[in-house]
């Protein structure tokens, strides 16, 4: 009996929901197979013209879902499972709360910055204001726009590696939008055919040698986001030889699926695994400069202390087992904040280049103190010690005021 009404009770949800958006000239397709909650297509209908615009639809209907509220709308609570699904669902989603009583379809769209995690399932909040209706459906209707860039892709950087024995260029591309894997090999020999004739050289030499000639070699990386690209995560790898070198060097081509006109692509099978890693690791920028900050002020104490005592042994104030004992004394603190850098987590694209710069100071910083760890004070001789601390401190030195210089660009 309860499985009949609320079978009912998902009829009329669905058969009302349809009801108002034909009455606001929208197309309503239902979809009476099961498919994991989506219950209906929705197609934008403009000037009485269909567009080919799709919304998916989870509707939802019942007392049961209007009982738990907050002062901006109903909260709506499901399972990770269909939240996976819908996320990666290749039409937006939007979840629909029919009430039966008022004759009123509510909704909200999922999207990642409006879900909120409770631990084992998530929820949402569908604004008493989402009402389906003349006031919202522009509303509704951007949901369904898919913003494209005005260029399939960006050539994020180009690499001169040529020799004297071949034109050889290298491009990390970002693609403009999500596409299907022939929409990208497509752009692969796009891009491989406009690379080819590159004018860019590294310097004279090259430049002397190769201007106006046809590249013998290309090599693209192909990137879906720029948080791709900072993880060196790509998507597809795409090469071209051309048939006069290859002749020389056969063995150049990298194994993967040959097109034509000689260009090889190799597909990251792992690349969404990966990314869903990356992701998981990813911190804000806030979050990450916050982290940075504190391993980076506890490193910049104790390096101090570091260089105060080497300071003390160079003007002969501390003997050398006086030294090497007070040394020892700050290797577990030095290991310990070259571990906690490692594992601060992923940092966002637009602190990239400081990230780099944090953890060479970081190694640079662990090196002044590693030479009096157990193991290499058995194996350095005392002179070649004092050499590379004095030349770490120099470079440790040297690279903090390369990472200030970082953080000026990013604040």
């Amino acid at each position: 009996m309860t499985t009949q009404l609320s079978s009912r009770t998902g009829r009329i949800g669905v058969a009302g929901t349809q009801l108002i958006f034909e009455k606001l000239g929208w197309i309503f397709r239902e979809q009476p197979i099961e498919d994991h909650g989506i219950d209906a297509h929705v197609e934008v209908v403009s000037n009485d013209m269909p567009t080919g615009k799709l919304i998916a639809l989870q509707i939802k209907c019942g007392k049961s879902w209007f009982d738990e509220s907050t002062k901006d709308g109903f909260v709506f609570r499901g399972e990770k499972r269909h939240l996976k699904y819908w996320q990666e669902h290749s039409l937006p989603v939007i979840i629909v709360l029919y009430d039966e009583h008022a004759g009123i379809a509510y909704w909200q769209t999922v999207s990642k910055d409006l879900v909120k995690s409770t631990g084992k399932g998530w929820k949402i909040i569908i604004p008493f204001g989402n009402k389906i209706s003349d006031a919202t459906l522009r509303e509704i209707e951007e949901i369904s726009r898919k913003m494209s860039s005005s260029s399939e892709y960006t050539i994020l950087e180009l690499g001169d590696g040529s020799t004297g024995l071949a034109k050889r260029y290298s491009a990390n591309i970002l693609l403009g939008r999500e596409y299907s894997k022939p929409e990208i090999l497509s752009i692969a020999k796009r891009a491989i055919a406009d690379i080819k004739f590159n004018e860019y050289y590294r310097n004279a030499i090259t430049k002397k040698h190769w201007t106006g000639k046809e590249a013998q070699v290309v090599w693209l990386y192909l990137y879906l986001s720029l948080d791709d690209v900072g993880q060196t995560n790509w998507v597809c790898m795409a090469q071209w030889v051309s048939e006069s070198y290859l002749h020389q060097f056969p063995a150049i081509k990298i194994n993967g699926e040959s097109l034509d006109n000689g260009i090889v692509v190799r597909w990251n099978e792992n690349y969404l695994e990966y990314a869903k890693i990356f992701a998981s690791r990813k911190l804000s920028k806030g979050d990450y400069l916050d982290a940075v900050n504190e391993v980076l002020d506890d490193t910049k104490a104790l390096i101090s202390e570091a260089i105060e005592i080497t300071s003390s042994f160079d003007r002969c104030k501390l003997t050398e087992p006086e030294y090497v004992s007070r040394m020892k004394k700050l290797v577990p603190k030095a290991d310990d904040l070259h571990l906690k850098a490692g594992g601060l987590g992923s940092a966002p694209f637009e602190c990239k280049d400081l990230d780099e710069r944090f953890h060479s100071l970081m190694g640079i910083a662990h090196n002044i103190l590693f030479y009096f760890s157990e193991r290499a004070l058995q194996n350095q001789k005392s002179q070649n010690r004092m050499f590379l601390v004095n030349k770490a401190i120099e470079d440790y030195g040297k690279e903090l005021l390369r990472l200030e210089f970082e953080f000026e660009k990013v604040y």
